[in-house]
């Protein structure tokens, strides 16, 4: 696997390519550190030809880093799962030209060989009569799992990413935080907790404290389940009802979505403190 330390060092790589095959399959080390770098091999793709110096350019960039662009197509087997509307949507995606001229589409799979059998042969069939301007970007960290016809129909490009660091700190923070909100105490509030604070300056930065709470509750009701041990459990909220701790959850998933759009982060803060003690209250009704 070529080892690869930056986004930089990535696009130095494939910014020579100057003509794309229809199919890649990016065999990683690791998913969640390989999402970011098969966006930007995507927004490769979909921007080749295109004068930097027009408006156009700067509008498709925006997008992709946005999750705002209709070119370009994400499904990932792990979070949304696979069913057959997923798929249904999939497979038109695929067929469908963008409304664009000589506009590239560009779909990534990410964790492909997660799919079924069957589902995995309804893309064959793409793979097998590529449409044109249509691209596919396959990702897998379990190259051995992948069906030998779907690897023949792609180019194999082998990376090895920087693991996504967990932080402690931030881990703890948030923690505490949700502590906090469990407590009702209204130091929870965005302007008087000194971390939060300083995340509202970076929207990136706020997505990734919500990543954190995310993950927190749903490591915390894995727990429940399991006999595991994680740094990410919260002690606090396991008290509480299965369907609460989901909705905390799909609460947190719902406004993470929010952050990356042109949406006051006060504001969002607020709203997040609100329904989710509104939420915590309910259940104690």
């Amino acid at each position: 696997m070529a080892q690869i330390n930056s986004l930089q060092e990535f696009n130095n790589i494939t910014s020579s390519i100057t003509s794309f095959s229809h199919a890649y399959l990016f065999n990683v080390n690791s998913l969640e550190s390989s999402f970011l770098y098969a966006k930007e091999f995507a927004k490769s793709i979909i921007l080749q030809g295109i004068d930097k110096e027009l408006f156009i350019y700067e509008d498709i960039n925006y997008k992709i880093d946005n999750d705002e662009f209709d070119d370009l197509y994400v499904v990932n087997p792990e979070t949304i799962g696979i069913n057959s509307e997923e798929i249904s949507k999939l497979l038109n995606y695929m067929e469908t030209k963008s409304l664009r001229e000589d506009g590239r589409r560009v779909y990534i799979i990410y964790g492909f060989e997660r799919l079924t059998r069957d589902i995995s042969n309804k893309i064959l069939k793409f793979l097998e009569e590529p449409q044109d301007n249509i691209y596919a970007i396959l990702l897998t960290e379990n190259f051995e799992k992948i069906l030998p016809t779907i690897v023949s129909r792609c180019q194999i490009m082998n990376f090895s990413f920087p693991d996504k660091e967990e932080n402690v700190e931030k881990i703890e923070l948030m923690k505490n935080f949700l502590s906090m909100l469990i407590d009702k105490k209204k130091k929870t509030i965005a302007y008087e907790n000194d971390y939060f604070y300083e995340s509202l300056t970076n929207r990136l930065d706020f997505y990734d404290n919500f990543e954190v709470l995310e993950k927190i509750i749903s490591e915390t009701i894995n727990s429940k389940y399991q006999d595991f041990e994680s740094k990410y459990v919260l002690e606090d909220l396991k008290k509480y009802p299965n369907l609460t701790i989901i909705n905390l959850l799909n609460i947190t998933n719902k406004l993470k979505c929010l952050i990356k759009n042109n949406i006051n982060l006060n504001l969002l803060l607020d709203r997040y403190i609100i329904e989710i003690t509104e939420e915590l209250e309910l259940c104690k009704k």
